[in-house]
């Protein structure tokens, strides 16, 4: 939908939340997709570096003195939904944020996670083979990726909104119809963490346990 459109129905006070999601995806989706293809990039980096024998959990270990991810082995059902919704959360925020730092922080969040997925994913999947990383992935993470993309290319949209701003081409970077249907794609984007948070959590577990128990026990087993 075009601007004139939009500047409308800001005007005539109908801008229904149906619609202000469509011209908000519509906005933001080219940055969505860049932000994905940061992700992409990411995890050839990771693979690259993990077939060149650069495992960067034991590396990152060993420079920070700590794991890079925390134990929740003894952490309830929805103890870890929480832990992993905030963790998200946290992820989230900061991308849009980035837009603080010049684009900076959200495009190093997006191919540090991608180079970490990458990288740890095909230690696993040379480990238990890649069933297992699909069926670990794929349930929770159809939700939680595209909420992160679009936090961050809610960040670039916004660096670039300062930037059309700061060359005249824009009289101002926040209106009203803006901030409205940002905050309505922001919030579905965060109810898609959420929903994958209770994936992740309640049945991703029961999937790998139903169909990978006996690979695993044969793995831990192995010399």
């Amino acid at each position: 939908m075009d601007t004139e459109t939009r500047q409308e129905r800001a005007r005539s006070g109908n801008y229904p939340p149906q619609a202000a999601l469509a011209d908000a995806w519509d906005e933001h989706r080219r940055y969505v997709g860049f932000a994905a293809g940061l992700f992409a990039v990411g995890i050839l980096i990771g693979i690259a570096l993990m077939v060149a024998g650069y495992n960067l959990l034991e590396i990152i270990q060993e420079v920070v003195g700590q794991p890079l991810f925390p134990d929740i082995s003894d952490r309830s059902r929805a103890e870890l939904a929480q832990f992993l919704l905030l963790n998200n959360s946290r992820a989230f925020i900061l991308s849009i944020l980035g837009a603080l730092t010049l684009g900076l922080l959200t495009a190093w969040a997006m191919l540090f996670n991608g180079v970490i997925v990458g990288n740890v994913g095909a230690y696993i999947a040379s480990e238990v083979g890649v069933g297992y990383i699909l069926v670990g992935l794929l349930p929770h993470g159809i939700f939680e990726l595209p909420a992160l993309f679009v936090a961050a290319g809610v960040g670039f949209r916004l660096l670039y909104r300062v930037g059309q701003r700061v060359r005249g081409g824009r009289d101002a970077v926040f209106t009203k119809p803006y901030l409205y249907r940002t905050a309505v794609l922001v919030l579905v984007a965060w109810l898609l963490l959420l929903l994958a948070a209770i994936v992740e959590a309640f049945v991703t577990p029961a999937l790998l346990e139903a169909l990978f128990a006996g690979r695993l026990e044969g793995a831990s087993a192995a010399p």
